[in-house]
């Protein structure tokens, strides 16, 4: 039977706290995209590429995308185009992250009512085409500091693989955390020069009750040999860790990609 639990409970007790905004009667957390331990709204919408695609009319689509006015809610954006044969999504993924699903629901209704929204849709329609009526939605959380291993590339660019995974009988979210916390003691003893450069990780669980997966592991490298270094560290070292994640659950081949940072809120004028 599929296990439904929410993410919030998943969160490692000894990482990093986020900031907080004081006022009369509220703290509220000081939200970005690299909030270590904070729930977020991920999702994902597939896209495949028109007529007229080419790399460079898509950072152009990407940059008048930006240039609308994008909400206040929106944590961040990354385009992903598929890096290897095996992958079971051929397509490319469009993923952003949200405060909530309520806010990221707020933001569509306004975005499918904007004209300028609209008059982007049409000019790029042979560019890139996404499903947005059938996005996928996700509890999202990095339980571990993504920059603990240095910055990402100047140019926005990464290399990204995603596995899904299933709770294993008799285990729960509790198993998982425990899985997550030998994940990062794992990390923190590895020297950062093996790693290579940028590492980060996240946990997305499907809010579709139906979905067929309980939770994805999202892995993002500096670069595509990064992930390489990384997968060989894994297997060769994992050892504890390795088996507390077997332990919590089973889990299938990577979908492996190519990313590209579509929106940062730190630095909204990237391109």
């Amino acid at each position: 039977m599929k296990t439904r639990f929410k993410l919030a409970l998943l969160a490692v007790p000894f990482l990093f706290v986020i900031s907080c905004t004081v006022s009369e009667d509220v703290i509220e957390p000081s939200v970005a995209w690299d909030a270590t331990n904070y729930t977020m709204f991920n999702e994902f919408m597939e896209c495949s590429p028109g007529e007229d695609y080419s790399e460079e009319l898509m950072m152009q689509m990407i940059a008048d995308w930006r240039d609308i006015g994008l909400s206040d809610s929106l944590l961040g954006s990354w385009g992903y185009a598929p890096a290897s044969e095996n992958n079971t999504l051929t397509n490319g993924e469009w993923e952003l992250s949200w405060t909530s699903k309520e806010a990221a629901d707020l933001a569509w209704s306004e975005w499918t009512a904007s004209e300028d929204a609209q008059a982007w849709g049409d000019k790029y329609a042979s560019v890139l085409q996404c499903d947005a009526e059938n996005r996928n939605g996700y509890e999202f959380v990095f339980p571990y500091n993504p920059y603990n291993f240095g910055p990402t590339s100047e140019d926005g660019s990464f290399a990204a693989n995603f596995i899904p995974c299933t709770l294993n009988d008799g285990m729960d979210q509790t198993s998982l955390s425990n899985g997550l916390i030998a994940y990062n003691n794992w990390l923190d003893a590895l020297d950062a020069d093996a790693v290579g450069g940028f590492y980060a990780y996240g946990v997305y669980v499907p809010v579709d009750p139906e979905s067929e997966f309980d939770y994805w592991f999202g892995n993002f490298h500096i670069n595509m040999d990064g992930m390489d270094t990384g997968m060989s560290l894994w297997d060769e070292t994992g050892g504890a860790a390795k088996d507390a994640l077997d332990n919590a659950g089973t889990c299938a081949n990577p979908e492996i990609f190519r990313g590209q940072v579509f929106f940062d809120p730190a630095n909204p004028d990237f391109s």
